[in-house]
């Protein structure tokens, strides 16, 4: 028998091997494969990741969650969820670039003092959509409230 017809099955296997090394390697579900993370806007790094927030009346009408350079904030009535990315300026307030329901382009803007974040959001026009609203830290979020 020919020498190489016994190497044929050998050198394939190490082809998936390594494919299978080199596919393990790029970006995928649950990351982007660069293993950075976005940058933590100023003031956050003190609060603990995440960083829960929720109204004072009972904590179940706006709630916000912070981790990261991530923002996202739900309310009770209207029900709708924004969500958005710190732009990355060391400003004041700070801003975040999203948009609410995946629909309406909005900006939150954000005030870090101790564990209270206050929250404005305004439509692309600029119109205030809610807030300015403090939002204390809190241990877990309980379930919004209906309408």
């Amino acid at each position: 028998m020919n020498p190489l017809l016994r190497l044929r099955p050998l050198a394939g296997a190490s082809v998936l091997a390594l494919l299978a090394l080199l596919v393990a390697c790029g970006p995928g579900v649950g990351g982007s494969g660069t293993g950075l993370e976005p940058p933590l806007p100023p003031g956050a790094a003190a609060l603990p990741m995440p960083s829960l927030h929720a109204d004072a009346v009972d904590g179940r009408q706006v709630q916000a969650v912070l981790e990261g350079g991530r923002l996202r904030v739900d309310t009770a009535c209207p029900r709708w969820r924004f969500e958005g990315q710190w732009d990355g300026l060391s400003s004041t307030p700070l801003r975040f670039e999203g948009s609410v329901d995946n629909a309406r382009a909005t900006t939150a803007e954000v005030l870090l003092a101790g564990r209270t974040l206050t929250l404005t959001l305004r439509d692309g026009a600029g119109t205030v959509l809610l807030g300015p609203l403090p939002l204390d830290g809190v241990a877990t979020l309980p379930p919004l409230a209906g309408c």
